[in-house]
């Protein structure tokens, strides 16, 4: 028997993709197999809804007994479509994938990717001394990721990016051998159309938002938003933060600078379940990759139940909701 429920967990994917890809390797990609496993756990012990009724739970619109649950995919991976949609559609479940605008249909090279695939080419060393040069730091090869994301700078990474394609891997080289890491308009055409499936924005090209000044986070925001509008659906989308952490990857103005381009739903990535009367400014989500699998799928669907929120993001939301009421 399912249980009456006020904690809705919002889960946050990435890739399902097979492909043994350097890019991907580490950075939350998830087997097909293991997807399909969590896809029928979790249905056995929720009913998976549209990320939309979520939100009507949290705003009081609909009231319910009912055990619910949401599936969304941050960046908008191809195997969004070739791997994990037929799964969803088998089941007749849906999902909202949040895509990064500028990175469709592999226009613009996404730089963790780019720095991922470096490191598993065996350039850590030298992509490592690239950051310290810039940073004026001194991390180890299995310090970039982390380092690269807690002290991003948009003009730092674009000249280490620069050194990267010069020296050690070229573009062609890099686009040759990591095709179709995210949808294509095509795809997102025929997507648009199925009942299943909604799209919202991650912004032009998923920096840490923090580390930005506000015209910075106002164009990320914005030319995410042009192309939605553009593309998809001519109506403000929901919005996924990337990386997600309050006061860690964004802060107050990345929120406010969202509602002044009228976009009110914001989806956060620290964890925690959702209730009925919190901010839609901050809608929490799980994140789920491979290594919170270890234990079993069974495992890991148990403690949706009842899903906590880190202790110190307690404090920082009723911070992050001061500053906002002191902006207006």
């Amino acid at each position: 028997m399912r249980l009456r429920m006020s904690n809705y967990p919002v889960l946050l994917l990435h890739s399902i993709d097979d492909r043994d890809l350097l890019s991907l390797k580490g950075l939350g990609n998830i087997s097909p197999e293991l997807f399909e496993q969590l896809i029928i756990r979790l249905k056995k012990d929720f009913d998976i809804v549209a990320l939309e009724e979520i939100v009507r739970r949290i705003s009081g619109e609909a009231k319910t007994n009912s055990r619910l649950l949401a599936l969304t995919f941050d960046d908008g991976p191809k195997s969004y479509v070739t791997h994990a949609l037929p799964v969803m559609e088998a089941y007749g479940l849906p999902s909202t994938c949040f895509l990064i605008t500028d990175c469709i249909s592999d226009q613009a090279i996404y730089w963790r990717y780019l720095y991922n695939y470096g490191i598993h080419k065996g350039f850590a060393r030298e992509l490592a001394g690239f950051i310290n040069d810039e940073y004026k730091a001194d991390i180890r090869a299995d310090e970039i990721i982390s380092f690269s994301r807690n002290n991003y700078d948009s003009s730092k990474n674009r000249r280490i990016i620069e050194k990267l394609l010069n020296t050690l891997v070229p573009e062609e080289e890099y686009r040759s051998s990591e095709k179709d890491l995210f949808l294509s308009l095509e795809d997102i055409r025929r997507l648009k159309k199925n009942p299943l499936v909604s799209f919202g924005i991650h912004t032009r090209s998923h920096p840490v938002l923090k580390c930005l000044s506000d015209q910075e986070i106002r164009d990320e925001i914005a030319g995410s938003l042009e192309f939605y509008r553009s593309r998809i659906r001519d109506e403000s989308p929901m919005f996924s933060i990337p990386f997600g952490r309050i006061f860690r990857d964004y802060d107050e103005r990345a929120i406010a600078i969202a509602k002044t381009l009228s976009i009110n739903i914001i989806l956060s990535a620290y964890g925690g379940g959702n209730a009925e009367g919190q901010p839609l400014y901050n809608i929490r989500r799980i994140s789920v990759h491979e290594g919170m699998l270890a234990g079993g799928v069974k495992q890991f669907v148990e403690t949706l139940h009842k899903p906590a929120m880190p202790v110190e993001y307690r404090e920082k939301e009723r911070r992050l909701s001061e500053l906002l009421c002191g902006r207006k």
